[in-house]
């Protein structure tokens, strides 16, 4: 196999994972996104039942109502940091695919850099073969005269 085709070979399957890294990049934020609209969404809830709450103690709500209601406050709060952990592994997740992405594409941008290098390499041999037997032609034709 030549040179040329090995680095076409290989800036193809760099492109190839590059571009697959960003898709899993791109499913991996909607996914991020999703998790945190969820996380605010709960913390909202809870904001919202803790004012309730608050208001209800005030204005002189029976102590088995006030316990449960402070019960069902502690499982929100219990759920939200589930959820808060949950986004915390997401975003790692996400940073780890970007940096996995980051290096496919300088991989990928430096086979195609070197493919480069030997097309250009490739081109200046051929116009050093040219230009020998231009040379050369040139030699030879005061003597055919």
């Amino acid at each position: 196999m030549s040179r040329q085709n090995v680095l076409m070979f290989l800036q193809n399957d760099a492109d190839k994972k590059q571009k697959e890294l960003a898709v899993r990049l791109g499913k991996q934020r909607n996914l991020l996104q999703e998790i945190e609209q969820k996380m605010q969404l709960l913390d909202n809830y809870l904001l919202q039942y803790r004012s309730q709450a608050m208001a209800a103690e005030a204005s002189g709500i029976l102590g088995a109502q006030a316990l449960d209601t402070r019960n069902f406050i502690h499982q929100l709060e219990q759920v939200l940091q589930i959820q808060k952990d949950n986004v915390l592994r997401q975003q790692q997740s996400v940073a780890q695919l970007h940096a996995e992405w980051a290096s496919a594409r300088v991989r990928e941008k430096g086979f195609a850099a070197l493919a480069k290098r030997l097309e250009i390499e490739q081109h200046d041999q051929e116009l050093r073969k040219i230009q020998k037997e231009l040379d050369e032609w040139a030699q030879r034709r005061p003597s055919l005269k």
